[in-house]
């Protein structure tokens, strides 16, 4: 009260906005929890969106590689391969670049995935299973079941929980899994079945074969063909459609082209050469088109590698930013993709994870150093060799980028609600000092000077803009710490603001002093200004003028 005595501004201030005394205090509590609400929905909804945007990137993070370091000869990624790259070598020197966490091999591809209910398209990831620092992410965000595949020996996969919902699977059913790289193989299979031989079809050609020699001249070391037959006879071999030959029509069509080719220009055919010709021509004419079309369809079985795959666990990833629907050991996956074939142990490329996830560049930079140089083996690819050592930043990079601007979008009209609250406070000013013209003109008369009147409501101005600010504060606090409660009440009446089954995650929050600081200042200077504007139209008022007026 001493203080107040002494500082007659504050002292008026502080009673204008009694709310027990007047109309005009209490719409001035109004506009303060104005202010107290807008500061808490600024809070609150920054908050959850903080806190949204870092659970996914923790969860897109746990199934995401920090760096991919692949091969590619410029139009496709090339396999890694023991024999060419020693990538098992490459993947032990990064492993031991400082800050970085682990590095283990990749192997993604697509497959069709069919069950008792359902087929559909998926994708497959490899996991090394002596790999723990690979597994200890995804094991956070696993439901049922769990990620140990032993050796790696066995088929078995953990499914995300869209696949399991969507194909109707649990743990311990079975998945079958087919590469749809296998189509590439059995289009041209089933393009050959489907048609007839194709030299069957051009009887024609069957006798000019047969018949080449008929009118054959002697000379030395055998007998020379007429060369016109012989470059038709070329050209016919050369516009068939080798998707349409059979196995063996295929071999004795290249037979026949390569002898023939190799007898242009005057060369004579000796007598074993034509021997061999006619025997190329009966071989030919007697092929069972059955019997090569049932050694097409066991090729197939052969190229075509559906696999069996035992559902040891059920992993759930957030459904707008989902994760691979299958995970399998490294070596079924290799097995699968044909990425162990020949002892070739090849992979697609190298995975990365370090320390710190948003301080890459150094790493990176250390990653490329030790790359092998393929310039030897890049001669043999008509486009080059090159490495490439992809940050996860940059495959995430608009996805989070639009995160960022939807919540700089959203702080903006979220201010909106203070701006409001601000002309608010602005118009009761102005009321309530054109009601106190009279007192005020009295004060001028006294000897108050402009800056004593115009301090009266400054003051009230920054009471309620500290007021509300921190009581808006402690109500963000208060609702964010009791959010699920929140969320669960309203669950109860039909109107959950964030369903889990859209995101696949808690409600998240993020406390972030920065941000909480920010929005109370913020609307603190906003009303500070909204005050100001009234006080300083007041504090310039004639006291002889506003004394007559009524």
């Amino acid at each position: 009260m001493k203080f107040l005595r002494r500082n007659l501004s504050l002292m008026l201030a502080v009673r204008y906005l009694n709310p027990l005394r007047t109309m005009f205090s209490i719409i001035t509590l109004i506009c303060l929890l104005g202010v107290a609400l807008g500061v808490m929905v600024l809070i609150v909804v920054l908050g959850v969106m903080e806190g949204l945007q870092e659970e996914m990137e923790s969860r897109a993070l746990a199934f995401t590689p920090h760096f991919v370091v692949n091969l590619s000869d410029g139009v496709q990624t090339v396999l890694l391969t023991e024999d060419e790259t020693h990538w098992t070598e490459l993947r032990d020197r990064i492993a031991k670049i400082p800050g970085v966490e682990c590095a283990y091999p990749q192997m993604t591809a697509h497959v069709f995935a069919q069950s008792d209910m359902v087929r559909r398209s998926a994708m497959i990831t490899a996991i090394d299973p002596e790999n723990k620092a690979q597994i200890a992410p995804l094991s956070e965000m696993l439901r049922q079941g769990s990620f140990d595949f032993g050796e790696g020996l066995n088929q078995e996969c953990v499914i995300s929980a869209q696949v399991s919902e969507s194909m109707g699977l649990r743990v311990g059913d079975v998945l079958h899994a087919t590469p749809v790289g296998s189509l590439d193989q059995i289009a041209p299979l089933i393009t050959m079945v489907l048609s007839p031989m194709v030299t069957r079809e051009d009887p024609q050609f069957l006798r000019d074969v047969q018949e080449i020699f008929s009118q054959a001249k002697a000379g030395k070391g055998g007998v020379i063909v007429e060369q016109v037959k012989l470059q038709a006879l070329l050209e016919r071999m050369d516009s068939f459609n080798r998707d349409k030959l059979r196995p063996s029509e295929r071999e004795a069509i290249d037979a026949l082209s390569e002898m023939a080719g190799a007898h242009l220009g005057q060369v004579p055919f000796t007598p074993h050469e034509k021997d061999r010709w006619l025997a190329t021509v009966r071989q030919l004419r007697d092929l069972d088109c059955d019997k090569e079309d049932g050694k097409a369809i066991k090729g197939m079985r052969d190229i075509v590698l559906p696999m069996d795959l035992e559902v040891v666990g059920i992993y759930q990833s957030p459904e707008n930013m989902p994760g691979p629907d299958v995970y399998l050991p490294l070596p079924i996956a290799q097995e699968m993709l044909g990425g162990a074939s020949g002892g070739k142990n090849a992979v697609m490329g190298l995975c990365v994870r370090v320390k710190d996830v948003h301080n890459t560049e150094a790493i990176g930079q250390e990653i490329r150093k030790i790359l092998p140089d393929l310039s030897l083996a890049a001669e043999a690819q008509p486009m080059g060799l090159q490495w490439h050592v992809i940050p996860w930043s940059e495959s995430y990079e608009k996805w989070f980028d639009m995160i960022a601007k939807e919540r700089i979008m959203m702080s903006f009209i979220l201010s909106t609600i203070s701006l409001i609250a601000s002309f608010c406070i602005m118009a009761v000013m102005f009321t309530v000092s054109l009601q106190r013209r009279r007192e005020i003109a009295v004060l001028q008369a006294l000897g108050a000077t402009p800056s004593k009147i115009m301090a009266i409501f400054t003051w009230q101005g920054l009471i309620i803009g500290v007021v509300g600010a921190v009581l808006g504060v402690a109500l963000a606090l208060l609702v964010l710490y009791y959010r699920l409660e929140i969320q669960s009440f309203l669950a109860g009446f039909g109107m959950d603001p964030f369903p889990m089954e859209t995101h696949g995650i808690i409600l998240p929050a993020k406390y972030t002093p920065s941000t909480i600081a920010t929005q109370a200042i913020r609307a603190f200077i906003m009303v500070t200004l909204a005050s100001s504007i009234p006080a300083l139209y007041i504090a310039l008022q004639n006291p002889a003028k506003a004394l007559r007026s009524n």
